[in-house]
């Protein structure tokens, strides 16, 4: 879109141009070599690249307790159930290409250099370090290690309290329809309610009312029979 900062610009040119031409002409300059592209922050996708023992300007992101993604710049409070697969940030160095991330497996031993890091789609390394899984067309680097994928607990989650009568009518309705489910006391089980704080942080949902369906991974907040049916 073009704005009106842009006109001065090019008037500044113009008058630079007509200078010049009315200037005494001078021998031309020798020829210099293009600039170098700076280190920091260049894309070096087809190149490797080092995590060194001793650096310190580094992100090390892992997967914590409960889905949430940790960071930190030591290698040694890395916990050992994440190590093998690390997402790493080096400030001062090298960045993969774009939609790309460096991994590391840290239960390798470090050769004379550091880790050798290798790549892989942002998407791919949240959905592997959660234990989510990855799709068939995507390949690890060689060593890293993702944990287990983690199995369902059930296939309908219900996040709900005892006192909502929508929720009341939601279980009879999948009771009548024989959906099988899980139905989880959001007040009385405070691990049911971060459950449910996770999972709505990660769609990116504002859940201030029950019940929350949990649809093999989908959420829907309230009972919208319409779009539960089509869920299931």
């Amino acid at each position: 879109m073009r704005t009106d900062a842009a006109q001065p610009v090019c008037s500044l040119a113009l008058l630079a141009v007509a200078l010049w031409s009315c200037a005494p002409e001078k021998p031309p300059a020798p020829e210099q070599a293009p600039p170098k592209a700076a280190a920091q922050g260049q894309e070096v996708a087809d190149k490797p690249a080092v995590l060194a023992k001793d650096e310190q300007n580094v992100v090390l992101t892992y997967a914590g307790e409960r889905g949430v993604f940790k960071d930190t710049s030591k290698v040694d409070e890395v916990p050992e159930e994440a190590r093998g697969m690390v997402r790493v940030t080096l400030l001062d160095g090298p960045r993969p290409a774009h939609d790309k991330v460096w991994v590391v497996n840290l239960r390798e031993a470090p050769g004379d250099d550091g880790w050798k890091l290798g790549t892989i789609g942002r998407t791919e390394f949240e959905e592997a370090a959660l234990g989510q899984g990855l799709s068939s067309d995507v390949e690890l680097p060689e060593g890293i290690e993702p944990p287990p994928k983690k199995p369902r607990e059930a296939d309908v989650i219900v996040y709900k309290t005892e006192w909502c009568g929508v929720c009341t009518k939601l279980l009879a309705y999948l009771d009548r329809k024989g959906v099988a489910y899980v139905a989880k006391d959001i007040e009385k089980d405070p691990a049911a309610g971060a459950e449910l704080r996770q999972k709505s942080q990660e769609k990116g949902l504002k859940t201030g009312s029950v019940p929350v369906i949990d649809v093999r991974g989908e959420l829907l907040v309230g009972f919208n029979r319409a779009r539960l049916e089509q869920l299931l």
